[in-house]
């Protein structure tokens, strides 16, 4: 216990916390426009902490829309790359991540690391059967639009199984990112803390599963703050549309630094 009257939470303030004292988020009625597209390694290579690697040349452009969480209402943008480290043979390394309100963005940091922040952030199928999923943050950062031009059983998502393994109807996609508790002025130490965790998406309905594929187009841009055009695309090699249910869940601390005031 911190306070004297007793804490209501994990999180500050410890008497109101943002978000609930759990490890677990659990999320309903999620819609995602994904694209995935191969990447010039250099353009993100100086990203990675140290005993990271690139396990492979591709990227996950997401955009996705929440409709009810333990964490609230949001939607989020992210760009994630397939990693491997010490004990870990795949996971996503988050590079870039935005969302919509502030208790997604003080969970995904204080209990991921997530480096969330707060932007604009949009998700629609038109008329014309496109999904377009966009990110603004000063301008807009990120456009993700994918023609759905063909629907998916589970059973056709294994062509994909080195980038979403699947089990049944539900994909699994391990995290990384870098958790910091800053230093201080007067020498004291800070933390960065490599944490592992997960987001696993439950396909629905469970007997005609919202799974669609078609071309997809990525459109990056940056600014000094949100440099996301530094990541190089050379080839996008296809997009999702998929809705479901989530949940999202800490696993473990993979490694360890002391930070100390440069």
């Amino acid at each position: 216990m911190v306070l004297k009257g007793g804490d209501k939470g994990f999180g500050i303030p410890l008497n109101a916390p943002l978000y609930p004292q759990s490890s677990i988020i659990n999320y309903s009625r999620v819609r995602v426009v994904m694209a995935l597209a191969n990447i010039d390694p250099k353009s993100v290579e100086p990203l990675l902490p140290e005993g990271v690697d690139l396990a492979l040349e591709v990227t996950a452009f997401w955009v996705g829309d929440y409709g009810i969480s333990t964490v609230g209402v949001y939607r989020e943008a992210l760009v994630a790359i397939p990693v491997k480290t010490e004990g870990i043979e795949l996971a996503y390394y988050i590079l870039y991540i935005y969302v919509t309100n502030d208790a997604a963005l003080a969970a995904g940091r204080e209990l991921a690391g997530a480096p969330k922040k707060l932007a604009d952030i949009r998700l629609l199928v038109n008329d014309y059967g496109l999904a377009i999923g966009t990110l603004e943050r000063g301008g807009e950062l990120m456009r993700a639009e994918v023609a759905l031009s063909s629907r998916l059983g589970l059973e056709q998502l294994d062509a994909f199984k080195a980038l979403m393994p699947r089990t049944d109807n539900t994909v699994t996609f391990p995290l990384l990112s870098v958790r910091v508790l800053p230093p201080l002025p007067d020498g004291t130490p800070g933390i960065a803390q490599l944490i592992h965790w997960y987001a696993k998406f439950t396909f629905t309905p469970r007997e005609s599963p919202q799974i669609w594929a078609g071309e997809a187009r990525i459109k990056l841009d940056g600014t000094p703050f949100d440099p996301l055009s530094d990541i190089k695309v050379t080839q996008v090699i296809t997009g999702f549309y998929i809705e479901g249910d989530m949940e999202l869940g800490i696993v473990r601390r993979v490694k360890e630094w002391k930070l100390t005031w440069s």
